[in-house]
């Protein structure tokens, strides 16, 4: 090991995601992505493993989403060789291939039924495309730029809460998620005519039913999702929650006799903590059920796979799985540092107990029908690869063993008030020198429901390379540390901020680290949090801002979250009062305390924090301290998620701005603040 990473090595990373293994255990497949320097995308390929001969395969370019067959050998994806997603299969010894769908815009996600004569799908259509009954119609090259021309001549409407997001890229034009049903016997196909937006199909397990998330809400409950149940026969969906409060980000799972749905729903603590954890809903009666017991917390907490701050790029096919007999649910559960696989029986109170565990980060897995289990298995010094019964098969990001690292520590202290155990991990400068102090930068996860865990993530080596010590932890309002922990809206109190003050002063107790020469930086909450830092106290020498919220008093309705309506309504509510609390204490009224060199780092097409909020960030120091050195740096085509899956040259440009601002302001032996 010779090298220091550079931001500009970003452009080697291979990534790891969707994870499948057949039913015999002798096939596994999974997704790679690699960036293309010329369009900085990252470009997905599925490949298989044959795993008695260890032959690998390559699928084409752009293709993704994995699943296998019965029959094991053959594969079936989504693929953008036609020019939109559109779901084919192939049968690996031979090479014999088929597109299975044709729809206009494309597919976003399918499911297969158990007899494989049945595939539901989840597509973007607008209300002509099904008026006119072209849903099912290619347009060619053509007819698709006129189109497009068309559409970007439209005005945009809204006539719900929901109109926007930041995987949108902003307000939509007209179309929404719909089903679509394609009998694979006979070709015939159907948009299902649900009445809402719909996404996230399932199949029962002898095809009867469909299972699926729908918003069936107009009012301020708008963004509200419900389990919904499509009755193939009758041809009408029906309802089949109301009282849960729904994830709804991955598949329901039927139970194998039909009769339930599992799905993931918010259980709340009387503190007002939190806990996600799976529910069996009955298709008849609609009663709910919980698997988990809600006080159990010895092994995990709740099904909980909000990791953040990992070297990832790519979806992944779920994060719960039923056994094929139905007795126990097998699921990613984030849990103080580390993420694992767990499991628990599906008998209502059921206590949650390891399956999976380690030092190691598992980001995602899945389980075949011999309970042989295949993952993405990463750790704080290389990112995920494909691991298939503790047997490591891919070795994508080996360069990365040129490179040196810092060595990194991980740490339990107790909260200044007695209350909590706090978790943290700190990164050593690479190439660091006995006696002497180094400059370090304290990084403040974003959510604030995530985790930091056990794993690789290039801004901590980039900054380490550089000359810094890292400091990354899990402050009160972080998930995996028991609902108690992130319970009271902990997160925007004072808690959270001692927290991380307290995970900095045990780390420059180590000794090496100038307690004078220490910069902040966060992405999303942790841009908020390092805004108040930077407002509230003297800790920090210089800063570097992400994606921030700035300015509450002006940031509701801005962004995609955050509504009112979002949490239970109090008693007595106004606008006007709801405003007020949202202005006191917000970053912006203690603009004329920032005096530290400060980076504002936004993407233009940010719906989620407002690249307003940089603006005003900016525009407040530029007149209250004029002298004080600041710089925005605006990306004008990312959304909220640049750093995770923006184009590969502004991720590069991204990191470069920041390492180099805190090269700049802290590098040097006297303190910024001096």
């Amino acid at each position: 090991m010779s090298k220091l990473f550079q931001p500009g090595d970003l452009k080697d990373f291979r990534y790891l995601s969707w994870p499948m293994l057949n039913d015999e255990g002798v096939c596994a497949a999974y997704v790679v992505k690699r960036s293309d320097e010329e369009s900085g995308d990252h470009i997905p390929q599925v490949r298989w493993i044959d795993l008695r001969s260890g032959a690998e395969t390559e699928m084409e370019q752009g293709s993704h989403s994995p699943r296998f067959m019965a029959d094991g050998e053959t594969l079936i994806y989504i693929s953008a060789r036609s020019g939109e997603d559109q779901v084919w299969q192939k049968h690996l010894p031979s090479g014999k291939e088929k597109q299975l769908t044709t729809l206009r815009h494309g597919v976003l996600r399918y499911a297969l039924s158990a007899d494989e004569k049945l595939l539901a799908v989840e597509a973007t259509l607008w209300p002509e495309d099904v008026e006119e009954g072209r849903a099912f119609t290619t347009m060619s090259a053509e007819e698709k730029q006129s189109w497009q021309d068309e559409i970007d001549m439209r005005p945009y409407y809204a006539e719900e809460l929901v109109y926007k997001m930041d995987e949108w890229y902003g307000m939509r034009k007209g179309e929404t998620s719909h089903l679509a049903v394609i009998d694979l016997t006979d070709g015939s196909a159907q948009v299902l005519d649900t009445g809402m937006e719909s996404i996230y199909p399932a199949w029962s397990p002898d095809g009867s039913l469909l299972a699926f998330y729908g918003y069936p809400y107009h009012d301020a409950r708008g963004s509200k999702k419900e389990l919904m149940v499509w009755d193939m026969a009758a041809g009408k969906a029906e309802q089949i929650s109301d009282k849960l409060y729904l994830c709804g980000d991955q598949p329901p799972i039927f139970t194998p006799d039909g009769k339930g749905v599992i799905a993931l729903a918010y259980a709340f603590t009387e503190k007002g903590g939190s806990s996600t954890l799976p529910y069996c809903i009955d298709v008849k009666d609609h009663s709910a059920r919980c698997l988990m017991d809600v006080e159990d917390e010895a092994v995990c907490h709740g099904v909980n796979p909000l990791v953040i701050g990992r070297t990832e790029n790519g979806a992944n096919a779920a994060y719960m799985y039923l056994t094929e007999d139905g007795s126990y649910l097998y699921f990613l559960s984030a849990l103080k540092g580390h993420s694992r696989v767990c499991r628990v029986s599906t008998v209502e109170g059921s206590r949650a107990e390891i399956v999976l565990d380690g030092d190691s980060d598992v980001q995602s897995f899945c389980i075949n029908k011999k309970g042989q289990i295949a993952c993405m298995m990463g750790s704080l010094h290389a990112p995920a690869e494909l691991v298939v019964e503790g047997r490591r098969l891919t070795d994508h990001n080996a360069w990365l063993r040129e490179f040196m690292q810092g060595q990194v520590e991980e740490f339990w202290i107790r909260s200044r008030d007695d209350q909590a155990d706090l978790h943290y991990y700190l990164v050593h400068p690479v190439q660091q020198e006995a006696g002497k102090k180094y400059p370090a930068v304290v990084d403040i996860h974003g959510g604030p429901t995530c985790m930091y865990s056990a794993a690789y993530w290039h801004e901590f080596h980039a900054l380490s390379s550089a000359g810094f010590a890292v400091i990354y932890g899990d402050p009160r309002g972080s998930v995996g540390y028991g609902a108690d922990f992130c319970a009271g809206g902990v997160c925007w109190k004072p808690e959270a901020m001692n927290d991380i003050e307290d995970m900095l002063k045990h780390a420059v107790s180590r000794g090496f680290i100038d307690e004078k020469r220490v910069g902040v930086t966060g992405g999303s909450y942790g841009g908020y949090m390092t805004n108040k830092f930077v407002g509230r106290t003297k800790i920090f020498a210089a800063a570097v801002t992400q994606r921030s919220l700035f300015n509450t008093a002006t940031s509701y309705g801005t962004g995609d979250q955050g509504f009112v309506s979002a949490g239970k309504i109090p008693k007595g509510f106004t606008m006007l009062g709801y405003l007020e609390d949202r202005a006191r204490g917000n970053p912006m009224t203690y603009i004329d305390n920032v005096d530290v060199p400060l980076l504002i780092l936004h993407a233009f097409k940010d719906f989620r924090c407002s690249f307003e909020q940089g603006e005003q960030f900016f525009i407040a120091m530029k007149e209250r301290h004029p002298d004080v050195p600041v710089r925005l740096v605006m990306f004008p085509e990312e959304n909220h998620a640049l750093t995770r899956t923006g184009k590969l040259h502004n991720q590069i440009r991204h990191l470069q701005e920041m390492t180099d601002w805190f090269v700049k302001y802290l590098q040097k032996e006297e303190s910024a603040n001096e």
